[in-house]
C-alpha cells in the first residue's frame, strides 16, 4: 500500500496541473487570435483587391469606349461628312485612349507578377540619361493629350547604374505617369537623371499637383488603394503607380523615396548602385530644405 502523499505535495500536483491547464488554454487563445487576424487579413486583402479590380474596370472601359467611338466615326466618314482635319482629330483621339489602355494592362500584369512572385531580375549596366529620354519618350502622347509638359532638366551626361533596365524602366514610366496624372492643365513634371554624392545613379521626378499629406502619400505607397478626393470618381490619385515603382526598385537592391507636402507637388526619387561598385553606400536621403534647393538649382538651369 503507497504512502499517502503529503500536504505540500499536493499543492504541488495541482499547482502544475493548474499551470498545464492554463498554458493550453493560453496557447489555443493565441491560436485562435492568430487564425482570426490572418482571417481579418485576408478579408481585407479580398476586399481591397475587389476594389482595385472595380476601379480598373472603369478606367479600362473609359479609352476603349473612346477608341470604339471614334474608330466607328471615321469608318462611316461618309456619313458625319468628317473633313481632313476632324479625321485626324479623332486619328489623335484614338491613339491616345490605345496608349492609356495599354498603360492600364501592363499595370495589371505588372501587379500580378509581383503578386504570384514570378517576376525575374536580370542586372546589368543601365544607361540612366538614355532610359529617361525613351521614357519621356513614351509619355509624351498621354502628356500631350493632358495638356501638360514634360520638362527634362540636367545634363545628359553618361550615369550608369546597375540593375534590371526592363524592370527599372517600368518604374520611371510609372513615376511619369504618376506625376502626369497628378497635374493640372497647363503644369509641368520636371525630370532628370544625376548622381548622388555617393556615387549612385538617380532619376527623379516632380510635379506641379495638389500633393499629398503624410497619411494620404502612406496610402498611395500601398498597393490596390486608390486615393478618392470628395464626389470626385475619375481617381486621380497615385493608385498602385508608385507601389509597384518601389518594389521594382527595391528588388533590385535600390532605393526609392519620396516626398510631398499639400499644395507643392510631389517628388519621387529612385537610385541603383553604380556599375563599378555594386557594395557602394546607399545615398544619404536629402533634407527637405536640401530637396527643395535642388528644384530651385533645377528650375535655374532649365
Amino acid at each position: 500500500m503507497p504512502a499517502p502523499k503529503s500536504r505540500s505535495e499536493s499543492s504541488g500536483s495541482r499547482l502544475a496541473e493548474y499551470g498545464a491547464r492554463m498554458g493550453e488554454l493560453m496557447f489555443r487563445r493565441r491560436a485562435e487570435l492568430e487564425a482570426r487576424a490572418a482571417r481579418i487579413e485576408a478579408e481585407l486583402a479580398i476586399k481591397a483587391r475587389s476594389e482595385f479590380l472595380a476601379n480598373m474596370n472603369h478606367e479600362l472601359r473609359t479609352p476603349l469606349n473612346a477608341i470604339i467611338g471614334f474608330a466607328t466615326m471615321l469608318r462611316d466618314g461618309e456619313d458625319y461628312s468628317l473633313g481632313a482635319e476632324q479625321q485626324r482629330t479623332y486619328a489623335e483621339y484614338i491613339l491616345q485612349s490605345a496608349d492609356l489602355l495599354l498603360g492600364h494592362i501592363n499595370t495589371l500584369l505588372e501587379v500580378a507578377a509581383l503578386e504570384s512572385g514570378r517576376v525575374e531580375i536580370n542586372e546589368g549596366p543601365i544607361d540612366f540619361a538614355a532610359l529617361l529620354d525613351e521614357a519621356v519618350d513614351r509619355a509624351q502622347v498621354r502628356a500631350e493629350a493632358a495638356g501638360i509638359k514634360i520638362k527634362r532638366q540636367g545634363a545628359r551626361a553618361d550615369l550608369l547604374g546597375w540593375g534590371d533596365a526592363e524592370r527599372f524602366s517600368q518604374a520611371v514610366d510609372h513615376l511619369i505617369q504618376t506625376a502626369l496624372k497628378l497635374s493640372h492643365e497647363g503644369g509641368q513634371v520636371h525630370v532628370k537623371a544625376s548622381r548622388t554624392g555617393p556615387g549612385w545613379a538617380e532619376i527623379a521626378v516632380r510635379d506641379e499637383g495638389d500633393g499629398f499629406t503624410d497619411e494620404e502619400l502612406s496610402e498611395a505607397l500601398e498597393a490596390f488603394k486608390e486615393l478618392h478626393r470628395g464626389l470626385d470618381r475619375s481617381f486621380l490619385g497615385p493608385g498602385v503607380g508608385y507601389a509597384v515603382a518601389k518594389t521594382f526598385v527595391e528588388m533590385q537592391g535600390g532605393r526609392f523615396y519620396v516626398e510631398s507636402r499639400p499644395g507643392q507637388g510631389t517628388l519621387a526619387r529612385i537610385s541603383l548602385p553604380p556599375a563599378d561598385a555594386l557594395y557602394a553606400e546607399p545615398p544619404q536621403e536629402e533634407d527637405e530644405s536640401g530637396v527643395e534647393n535642388t528644384a530651385e538649382r533645377d528650375d535655374d538651369a532649365a
